[in-house]
């Protein structure tokens, strides 16, 4: 557009100052320069407004371009609040996971204590002599023999103050014993209790060393006792040989 004007300025510098030309000579050149003049501004209008559209477009294309930024800036605010969602579903899942791992390390350890416990539960056994004092009776009453000498007493079922057996755990069980005395003419004799049922019975006449032993299998429920009373007016003797001996122990449970 410069270059235009100053087009128009050099045609009428040199149409006032003349030259050897005529006036009508002069006015042609005029009207042809006008003409020139306005066909470039035509041409500078139809630029600026294609400029215009073009600029138009290019705005319509920036605020296309920035609405699709702010649409990508939701769909990001929409997937990042999703993830987050899916870290805190994956936080509560792997602490759930821990919790459960826990729990069933935990059952697991209450499972094999309880087995060991149960293992150790069945196994029962024990074994004792009756005293080294030398002479016992006779009584006038039949009385509870203490077998104090413990030699065995695997699972405690055996009680070295009262002399009875409490069966830990139900189950079936063997028990034996021996007794032995040495008083010639005198009675040796001991019952076997299952709790306060007497259910056998052995004696011998004493005859210089005399002695006697039985055994038998008997079917217990926990906490059921097994004991050995010696007879009314008989009488036992014992020493270092442990020679009145109160054994047992459980076969299986049942």
């Amino acid at each position: 557009m410069r270059a235009s004007l100053l087009l128009v300025l050099c045609m009428s510098g040199t149409w006032t100052k003349g030259d050897s030309q005529g006036a009508d000579q002069g006015l042609q050149m005029t009207g042809e320069t006008r003409k020139g003049i306005w066909e470039e501004l035509r041409d500078l209008r139809d630029m600026v407004v294609e400029q215009t559209v073009e600029l138009r477009n290019t705005k319509d294309e920036l605020q296309t371009q920035k609405d699709k930024v702010a649409s990508f800036d939701k769909e990001i605010a929409v997937m990042s609040s999703r993830l987050a969602a899916v870290e805190n579903k994956v936080t509560a899942i792997t602490l759930e996971l821990e919790a459960t791992k826990a729990e069933q390390q935990l059952k697991k350890q209450k499972a094999e204590e309880a087995e060991r416990l149960n293992t150790e539960s069945r196994k029962v056994a024990f074994s004792a002599a009756l005293t080294t004092a030398g002479k016992i009776g006779p009584f006038n009453t039949e009385t509870q023999l203490i077998y104090k000498r413990v030699f065995t007493n695997i699972g405690g079922g055996y009680n070295s103050d009262t002399g009875i057996f409490t069966a830990p755990v139900k189950g079936v069980y063997y028990f034996r014993f021996t007794a032995f005395n040495n008083k010639n003419g005198e009675w040796l004799a001991v019952n076997l209790y299952h709790n306060s049922q007497k259910i056998l019975h052995n004696s011998e006449l004493a005859n210089g060393h005399t002695s006697i032993s039985n055994g038998l299998v008997l079917q217990l429920e926990q906490g059921s006792t097994v004991s050995l009373r010696l007879q009314i007016n008989c009488g036992l003797y014992d020493d270092t040989s442990s020679l009145n001996t109160f054994s047992g122990f459980l076969l299986f449970p049942v």
